[in-house]
């Protein structure tokens, strides 16, 4: 897909339709209507949609140990005290394939994200991650007002050696470049590995300094401020039902924000999709609000099986 063809709404109507075997999809947390109705409340509510791109529009402030302290108090200044702000990032772990049909869904709606894509994808699992981006359709997100960013995994890419990863950050994005405007990175999460007697993880590899002044950190240890966030992440394994039930993202996290606030909703698109599982947390499937949501989808909702390839938690 190039960006001459997000105007020709067919497409994107095929891209978010179901898949012919809904079974056959990696199972995921939530269906995707679920976001469609989240979409759908923020165009209804006029909340005023944001990208890291907006935020630094008009900011030289690249201080990320700060966390963008310049940033904010000026946009501070500058915003609509009546209005409501919302960011929306979508870290792509896995299944790009799960990030084109939400970033489709976006562009239906006239909602922009912020895409951080891998160069590779690790595993430790598999020999050869599969990874496949569609580099032509992000493309076309990017020229509509999308931003897409670097998801760091240079730890564990480089062997979780320090020193090979900051070689391997550069490679990274200089790779990516080849494709996007890369002016935003957000190391992921994943696994850690004890180095020196010290858990180490991505967010631990030092941005190289010649990126410095090209690249802004967005999130995980460093970002932009936010005051009021909300994220998926995590969810499989969580038993905390206080934040089980602040995952409400429309009665909960739509509901409490206020005007004049800056706002952040991490999404990760492949927890979301047409073969829901909602045994995976129990704490989750007993909340009245997620049931509820299951059953006014068009998903297909089914007892956890085994593990499934794809399957994060």
């Amino acid at each position: 897909m190039t960006s001459t063809d997000w105007g020709d709404p067919r497409q994107l109507a095929a891209i978010v339709a179901p898949p012919p075997d809904m079974a056959a999809e990696p199972p995921c947390m939530f269906p995707l209507s679920w976001y469609r109705e989240f979409l759908r409340e923020i165009r209804r509510r006029d909340i005023e949609i944001l990208t890291y791109r907006d935020l630094f529009a008009d900011s030289d402030d690249w201080d990320y140990e700060s966390h963008y302290l310049a940033e904010y108090e000026a946009w501070l200044e500058r915003r609509d005290p009546k209005r409501i702000y919302l960011l929306i990032q979508h870290d792509v772990d896995l299944l790009p394939e799960f990030t084109r049909r939400m970033v489709a869904l976006e562009m239906q709606h006239e909602i922009r994200s912020n895409i951080f894509l891998f160069h590779e994808r690790f595993s430790r699992r598999e020999k050869t991650p599969v990874y496949d981006v569609d580099h032509a359709f992000f493309r076309g997100a990017e020229a509509a007002g999308f931003v897409i960013g670097y998801h760091q995994n240079a730890l564990q890419l480089a062997g979780f050696d320090l020193e090979r990863a900051v070689e391997r950050y550069r490679a990274d994005v200089a790779a990516l470049r080849e494709h996007y405007c890369i002016e935003f990175v957000v190391p992921h999460g994943g696994m850690g590995v004890v180095i020196d007697g010290v858990k180490r993880h991505n967010h631990d590899v030092p941005m190289p300094p010649e990126l410095a002044g090209s690249v802004r950190w967005m999130y995980n240890r460093y970002g932009a401020r936010f005051p009021v966030r909300w994220s998926d992440g995590g969810l499989r394994k969580c038993r905390d039902l206080e934040r089980i039930r602040r995952t409400d993202l429309i009665g909960v996290f739509l509901d409490g924000l206020r005007p004049g606030s800056r706002n952040f909703c991490l999404v990760h698109p492949q927890r979301w999709g047409f073969h829901v599982q909602p045994d995976s947390n129990p704490l989750l499937a007993a909340e009245p609000w997620y049931r509820a949501l299951c059953e006014r989808s068009d998903a297909l909702i089914a007892p956890s099986p085994p593990a499934h390839r794809g399957q994060i938690a």
